[in-house]
């Protein structure tokens, strides 16, 4: 939905007076996303314009033809937008997942059911994340806080043309606030339920005639917010720091702008706990029965509650007699704490200069992250799966740009882009650790599996759009931009895919470990043509076709397997945005259609050694098409309401995800033998779309009143999120009755419902003094919920699901200081 952009009111965080004032601190949960100047008069009965740069250059929004959200500094500190997850609240069509069952700071973000949940180093993310117009390489650096913005700006629908690669759903944008030559600043502390407390800073203000700057910084931190039973703590306690500093140069045509940014967030464990397990497994009569897990799995399930009495386990090592049986390098692993750390900064050079007619800027940026956890990946007392895993990520890129016009009706911008990141993930698995462990008999028994890559990744785009303007009302446009990949790995895992007990790969550069390099090249285009008609000052109309691509890469878990291709998405998308009585109403809408060819997909199995992993494959072709609406109104001075709603639906071409699968026992009809297995052809084209919700919305109303002192406001704001399959699975034909159950539950138990949150934040501001104090809460109506169903490995072998459970009620107050 349309929001409002031209507040500058800015709150920060400051964290408790123990702890005074700090310049190198971070963002809190709640609000947070404004600039530090006095704020905005009293509403008008008008909406605002709305300026956007969805094109790479400034624009109404009302007179740009993509479906954009922007989303400015008011409206994202009403909304209590934290960091990008909470962005899904607010927009249409947005889908954001946390849980992972590696590190925590993670952002797997999805649009218009383009998503990737195994989104690593070798592996790009298909929602592309722009800060002050530097790309965001890795989803563990889109998690980090927001804090100070001018706005954030959620394009939907492929944007290749003008943004690069890894925009097959669409990009956001966020854009911090510029250093003024006006003197301001502002201080900020709050605290809340659940220990929560934060501190925030900004200063601002001219350092030379022509040099001017803005420090920002905020701490936060915050108590558990469940209760691991067995090791008698909370649990998913967190601490973040985050601080950015900017520098800007104005002489006359030239503009300079340096950048930098640090966050640090760490936590104690994940919020996740047993969902179901399979009896077939785990049963008196299972493949694990004997060794008594049952009761232990059904304590986990009978005393789990959501948040006061939630019941976790990590795996407690005296409590198992053969915990000393096991290799050392094990008994480490089990012996870790729970927890995640997440390190991430950069540094950004924006310049630009108009020579007349032209305009030339250049963007040169660096971004590094760093980001390992332990997770108790089936959430419970019993040491079934354990995970260290880690990924680190530093990437230099520059982009350069020119744009102009020729004659009075053709503009244009093109350009060239490079980055090279270089990066490395790894993880280490223990599976099955109840095992009694033997060399000879039971190797594998609580096996500590190895996955490590050192991973480059290089990139080379060139680009260009034209605008042509073909009568006073109506507009043609076009652009092509052709990019170029290396992606390079060198693996160092204990087991290569076909490889079942030892490593056989000549030259090992470790004893027992696999070395393998692999190197891969990609091209590809992406393109844009359209048509837009100003109907007349209110109504705004627009059709386009577009091409864009997500980068090809290496499964790096599994040494052996081939490289996945690029996988492309190409759309038909039409809209129509007008306004209505005198500007008191806004009504943007959106349909679009869209083709996805060689999707790229996870797959979850365990290697040859026994260790669980999983995989990305290209799973054929998609289609997804949906209609998104996005509304303000401001039926009285003082209120405004905003709402927006997304419908979607898609499904794989039929027929054109087959995959081989290995079903027990020998020459079974219609597969190709094994040894004792047999590989059996599977159409899994009948299966849900992952990380689509079908249905989205939202509905906002803020109400403001003018005081004798200053006014109040009140906002309330609800969302509401659609159910949404992550890792649907098809058994064989082939395979056993119990198997095809077990396969039947877990497609049950990854469909992760629907939930819908209501939130308010009321704020009292004292005009004499500059001050504000602020009361709010999220989740008001304490709903339970998962952000995540984890059922990837329950018919991969491991027989469990996990949840990824979403935030309580959360309630606090703030009081902030403008200067």
């Amino acid at each position: 939905m349309p929001f409002r952009t031209n507040q500058p009111a800015c709150k920060l965080l400051w964290r408790g007076s123990a702890l005074g004032l700090l310049a190198c601190t971070a963002l809190t949960a709640p609000a947070f996303a404004q600039s530090a100047a006095p704020q905005a008069a009293p509403q008008s009965d008008q909406l605002e314009e709305v300026v956007v740069t969805a094109r790479r250059q400034e624009e109404n929004l009302q007179s740009t033809p993509v479906a954009v959200t922007a989303i400015g500094a008011a409206a994202l500190e009403r909304a209590q937008v934290a960091d990008v997850t909470d962005l899904q609240r607010t927009t249409p069509s947005l889908s954001i997942a946390t849980g992972a069952p590696s590190a925590s700071g993670f952002a797997f973000v999805a649009m218009r059911g383009q998503g990737n949940l195994q989104a690593l180093v070798s592996n790009d993310p298909a929602v592309a994340i722009y800060v002050d117009g530097v790309y965001i390489p890795r989803p563990s650096q889109g998690l980090t806080d927001l804090l100070d913005l001018q706005r954030v700006e959620v394009l939907r629908g492929p944007q290749g043309t003008l943004f690069g690669r890894n925009t097959i759903g669409g990009a956001v944008n966020i854009l911090s606030a510029d250093p003024t030559s006006q003197y301001s600043g502002l201080v900020k502390i709050e605290a809340g339920n659940y220990g929560q407390y934060g501190a925030s800073l900004v200063l601002n203000g001219g350092l030379t005639d022509k040099i001017s700057g803005r420090l920002v910084a905020n701490t936060k931190s915050r108590d558990g917010y469940g209760q691991d039973i067995p090791l008698g703590r909370d649990i998913w306690a967190q601490d973040s720091d985050f601080v950015r500093a900017k520098l800007k140069y104005e002489d006359g045509p030239v503009r300079l702008i340096l950048s930098g940014d640090y966050n640090k967030i760490k936590d104690n464990g994940q919020f996740t706990a047993l969902h179901a397990y399979a009896p077939e497994l785990f049963g008196p009569t299972g493949s694990f029965g004997p060794f008594g897990l049952a009761s232990t799995l059904n304590a986990s399930l009978h005393n789990r509650g959501f948040y006061d009495s939630y019941a976790t386990g990590f795996f407690v090592p005296t409590s198992n007699p053969n915990f000393a049986s096991l290799p050392a390098n094990v008994r480490a692993m089990y012996s870790m704490p729970l927890g995640n750390r997440l390190e991430a900064y950069g540094f950004g050079l924006n310049g630009s200069v108009d020579l007349g007619g032209v305009t030339l800027k250049s963007i040169t940026g660096y971004r590094f992250s760093d980001t390992d956890g332990v997770v108790d990946t089936d959430g419970t007392p019993a040491p079934i799966l354990t995970t260290w895993a880690g990924y680190s990520s530093k990437q230099w890129s520059q982009e350069l740009q020119i744009n102009g016009g020729v004659g009075e009706k053709f503009t244009y911008i093109a350009g060239g882009y490079f980055s090279d990141e270089k990066g490395q993930e790894f993880s280490r698995s223990q599976n099955f650790g109840f095992l009694p462990y033997s060399a000879t008999t039971r190797p594998y028994a609580g096996l500590a599996g190895q996955n490590l890559a050192d991973v480059h990744n290089r990139s080379v785009g060139v680009f260009g759009q034209g605008y042509y303007q073909l009568t006073e009302a109506v507009r043609l446009a076009g652009g092509l931009r052709w990019t170029w990949d290396d992606r390079d790995t060198k693996l160092y895992n204990y087991s290569t895919w076909g490889v079942a007990t030892t490593c056989n790969l000549p030259n090992p550069d470790v004893a027992g470990v696999c070395a393998q390099t692999q190197k891969t090249s990609f091209d590809y285009p992406a393109w844009t043509f359209g048509i837009d008609w100003q109907v007349n000052d209110d109504v705004f109309a627009y059709v386009q076709t577009r091409r864009a691509s997500k980068s090809g890469g290496w499964n790096t878990r599994a040494g052996g397997l081939p490289a996945f291709r690029p996988e492309t998405t190409r759309d038909v998308e039409a809209g129509l945005k007008a306004t209505w009585l005198e500007n008191r109403l806004r009504t943007n809408i959106a349909v679009f259609h869209s083709w996805q060819s060689d999707v790229q997909r996870n797959a979850a199995a365990l290697t040859p050694a026994g260790a669980s992993t999983q995989f990305i494959v290209n799973a054929g072709d998609a289609r997804v098409y949906g209609v998104e609406l996005e509304g303000a109104y401001r039926p009285w001075t003082g209120m405004e309401l905003t709402s927006s709603l997304s419908l979607m639906n898609g499904k794989y071409k039929s027929g054109s995800f087959i995959e081989q699968q290995s079903v027990p026992g020998a020459s079974l009809t219609g597969c190709k033998a094994a040894g004792a297995s047999s590989i059996c052809p599977v159409d899994r084209s009948g299966e849900e779309l992952p990380q689509l919700p079908k249905v989205q919305f939202n509905l906002g109303a803020t109400q403001t009143l003018p005081t004798s002192f200053g006014r109040v406001s009140l906002h309330a704001d609800y969302a509401y999120l659609g159910k949404q399959f992550y890792n649907p699975v098809t058994p064989a034909a082939q395979q056993s009755a119990t198997t095809q159950g077990i396969y039947a539950t877990a497609n049950v138990l990854t469909r992760t419902p629907g939930y819908g949150l209501l939130n308010a934040r009321f704020t009292v501001e004292f005009d004499a003094h500059n001050i504000e104090l602020a009361i709010y809460g999220k989740n008001l109506t304490k709903k339970e919920y998962n952000v995540r169903q984890f059922a990837d490995v329950y018919a991969a072998g491991l027989g469990f699901a996990t949840d990824f459970i979403g935030e309580p009620r959360t309630y606090g107050a703030s009081l902030t200081k403008r200067f």
